[in-house]
């Protein structure tokens, strides 16, 4: 005769036993609530609740139980949990023996607040606030970034009640996988601002850190990420992602005329990426301090209300004597898509041209800059060059080289090769 199973108890009928499917469909029922559930915490509701049924939240790693009408939760995989109060709320915060901190809908500021540590990079280890997967966070104000804390969006999403920055980025600061979605509103602000007003200095040392951004916007609406020099320097930081929408997709702004070794500009910052339906995929912008030694390296995808793959607006004095103004040593790495796009929005662009140009520079000291095409049938042709100081800003084909000083290893460009630097012949310098 066939012995249960020792652990559950499951029956084993014997080879040949009459009505033998009894029994093993009992064992099915059984199991159905025996076994361990694993899902994203987004799915707990696909779930019936069975009791003594244990679910476990992949993403968050959070063990519910079933008691025949719902979910209770009941620990951590992680070990146990413990509640930390939210002072400005009264509530309380789930922290997991790891140190993570939870955010829930609701909380995501609270919980921010509670775990900064105020600290310098690497002067501690930063405090992780995590995000529940597949939650919306419908947010009434800008969630700001403490010092000290790393902030994981973890596949929620992000959705503003108003217009207004979404995410500033303090000191030592790190927002991984932000998805925030501001189309079908009149949204016009900046969605991540890194360096916003306020701040200390941010450099090497203190870093703020955008990793793998995921950001939408309405075409020709608001600024994707921002790296906004202001009340102190914005230099050295990086961001990666994909912009989608937007005015400005990627802005460098220079928000205040403070020319002092502690001034206003926005330096050395890093973007890599794709960026996709812009009015203006790349900005420079500034109130009088510099702009200077930015690189980016991205994919550019054109739509209907794109002007300009790169634009770095005039210099905004009236009269250009001071050599502190500039922008220079900035440099694109581009494939940019589809460039006949630019020819509907663009107030270059004449009928029988070869095709609108896409790089814009203003008036005022303007040197040391270049795009790279990726496409290789793009020069300077293509770029509108108003600048005061207009040698060393140029194109350059990723199709088309030669060995300096020689003449024996030579490749031409897939385009009209342009010998003469000649710009746009709308250009000031033309």
């Amino acid at each position: 005769m066939a012995e249960d199973t020792p652990n559950h108890n499951y029956q084993r009928p014997d080879r040949g036993a009459q009505d033998w499917h009894v029994p093993l469909n009992e064992n099915f029922a059984r199991i159905d609530t025996d076994v361990e559930i694993k899902d994203a915490a987004e799915n707990m509701s696909d779930y019936e609740p069975k009791a003594g049924a244990r679910f476990l939240a992949t993403d968050t790693r959070r063990i519910f139980m079933g008691d025949g009408e719902q979910w209770q939760e009941f620990g951590s995989v992680a070990g146990s949990a413990s509640a930390v109060p939210l002072d400005d709320t009264g509530g309380t915060a789930t922290r997991m023996s790891d140190g993570t901190f939870v955010a829930e809908p609701g909380q995501l500021q609270s919980v921010i607040d509670a775990a900064a540590t105020g600290s310098e990079f690497g002067e501690s280890p930063a405090q992780t606030v995590r995000m529940v997967s597949g939650e919306q966070y419908d947010i009434k104000d800008t969630i700001r970034l403490q010092r000290g804390v790393r902030l994981e969006c973890n596949g929620a999403k992000v959705v503003p009640e108003g217009d207004f920055n979404i995410f500033e980025l303090d000191r030592d600061t790190q927002l991984v996988d932000p998805f925030v979605d501001t189309r079908d509103m009149g949204w016009s602000s900046v969605q991540v601002v890194v360096g916003p007003e306020d701040v200390n200095k941010l450099d090497t040392r203190n870093r703020a850190w955008v990793k793998n951004a995921y950001l939408h916007s309405d075409p020709g609406s608001g600024i994707g990420i921002q790296f906004r020099g202001g009340s102190a320097p914005c230099s050295m930081q990086v961001a990666s992602g994909t912009l989608n929408g937007f005015d400005r997709a990627l802005e460098f702004y220079a928000a205040g005329d403070n020319t002092g070794g502690q001034g206003d500009w926005s330096n050395g910052n890093q973007f890599w990426g794709r960026l996709q339906d812009f009015r203006i995929g790349i900005s420079m912008r500034s109130e009088g301090a510099a702009v200077s030694g930015n690189s980016v390296r991205v994919q550019a995808q054109t739509g209907g209300v794109s002007e300009w793959l790169w634009k770095m607006d005039r210099d905004p004095r009236d009269s250009r004597d001071d050599n502190n103004y500039v922008m220079n040593g900035n440099t694109v790495i581009a494939h940019p898509w589809d460039t006949a796009a630019y020819e509907a929005n663009n107030e270059y662009y004449s009928d029988g041209d070869r095709g609108a140009p896409f790089w814009f520079i203003g008036r005022g000291k303007r040197y040391g800059n270049s795009l790279f095409d990726l496409s290789g049938t793009r020069g300077n042709q293509y770029l509108v060059n108003n600048s005061d100081t207009p040698d060393r800003n140029g194109i350059f084909t990723a199709h088309g080289s030669f060995v300096l000083g020689t003449t024996e290893f030579q490749i031409d460009p897939a385009y009209q090769q342009n010998d003469s630097r000649n710009w746009h012949y709308e250009s000031r310098n033309s």
